[in-house]
């Protein structure tokens, strides 16, 4: 969670170093995707438990951790604290991606290198604490065959800002195959079908005033076939970035606080190789995080510094294609500085996304034309249980 960073102002982040990981064992599977790089694997069975891997980024004084728990998600949607317990690099925030199989998470973290756990049954393995590419980790995207993913770097382009490829073995093992395309200040990879959605004031030669871009994803590199600008100006500091499940519209919040500018959210639609930008919602305190309903009709934004969740309602055709509902009736109270959610897009619990927030995860149930808060599962007492990136298995 980002936001205790504001009141921990004195605790300077930590810097890069060394790998400390565990030597990982030798590779299991041998299936290698057809250009000699990472393990291509099986997903998992839909109708499954599954693990949620959480950073807890703080000790019990508010210092510096670099603290990792597992929880596991059952088929009931009973959320339970394992126990288990690892250490890695700290990570304030963010979304840790996991393959389709569910055995390796990757977590971008707070200094920019990527932390990798492989999953030995139900027992965590480190194969990389800090894993030190040429990048500075932001973001990362698993390719559906788990084979490889994207990690998003969201510097500018002389800085490395870009998308860069990455390799994973078997046991997890990462291979950094370098930048593949420059972009600046990206956030938000979202990829559908043959094309992805990125926001970016630049990617590659795209003419200055877009802010969101849609890319052929069948290039190599890919190339951009449409671009907009989604706010209708340049004073947008990018937060939260959700796709709807049909594809057909991208949400983005806008989070600055230097601009003068109320937050809000940008609304855009996607149709073939074209974008469209409708009316901004606004004003929508601080969007940090938008996800989106895998039933296509709504999504929630976490308003980080508004303490809310907040309703969204979709309807394909219609002008404008999303409105603001409001507030979430809360169970329990409302969230305190709500953060990165996840959520299910398959399985029986199909629908149930998490929330972090202080000391606790928030799970939250998106059905048919409806949003149900199911409460908080609190993570413990203290700065030591609030939690930062989460992620959980697809």
């Amino acid at each position: 969670m980002r936001r205790l960073v504001l009141s921990t102002a004195l605790v300077v982040s930590a810097c890069g170093g060394d790998d400390a990981a565990t030597s990982p064992d030798a590779p299991t599977a041998d299936a290698v995707s057809p250009d000699g790089g990472g393990c291509r694997r099986t997903p998992a069975p839909a109708d499954r438990p599954r693990k949620v891997v959480v950073s807890l980024p703080y000790t019990a004084s508010g210092g510096q951790a670099n603290n990792w728990g597992v929880w596991l998600l059952d088929q009931t949607g009973a959320l339970t604290d394992t126990g288990a317990r690892f250490a890695m690099g700290r990570a304030t925030g963010g979304v840790v991606a996991f393959t389709p199989d569910g055995q390796v998470a990757i977590a971008p973290q707070s200094d920019g290198t990527l932390g990798v756990v492989r999953f030995d049954g139900s027992t965590p393995v480190v194969v990389h604490a800090r894993f030190d590419g040429s990048f500075y980790a932001g973001e990362v995207v698993i390719a559906p065959d788990g084979a490889s993913a994207i990690v998003v770097d969201g510097n500018w382009p002389g800085n490395g800002g870009g998308l860069y490829r990455i390799d994973i073995g078997c046991d997890g093992t990462l291979t950094d195959r370098g930048r593949w395309l420059p972009t600046k200040l990206a956030r938000g990879l979202h990829v559908v079908g043959d094309r992805a959605v990125l926001a970016a004031t630049e990617v590659g030669a795209t003419p200055a005033g877009h802010d969101l871009h849609l890319l052929d994803w069948t290039r190599d590199p890919p190339v951009v076939v449409a671009g907009v600008d989604a706010f209708g100006d340049d004073d947008a500091i990018v937060g939260g970035v959700a796709v709807t499940a049909d594809g057909r519209v991208a949400l983005l919040g806008d989070t600055s606080q230097f601009s003068g500018v109320p937050n809000r959210v940008a609304v855009v639609g996607i149709a073939g190789d074209s974008l469209t930008a409708h009316p901004v919602l606004t004003p929508i305190e601080d969007p940090y995080a938008i996800v989106a309903s895998p039933f296509t009709d709504t999504a929630v934004i976490a308003s980080g510094f508004g303490d809310a969740l907040l309703g969204l309602r979709y309807a394909a055709g219609a002008t404008p294609p999303v409105t603001l509902t409001g507030p979430l009736t809360y169970s329990g109270g409302r969230p305190q500085l709500p953060g990165d959610a996840v959520v299910l897009a398959q399985g029986p619990q199909r629908g149930l996304a998490i929330v972090a927030e202080n000391t606790g995860l928030r799970r939250l149930r998106f059905a048919p034309n409806a949003i149900t808060d199911l409460g908080k599962t609190p993570t413990g007492t203290g700065t030591a249980a609030i939690p930062g990136a989460l992620g959980v298995e697809p």
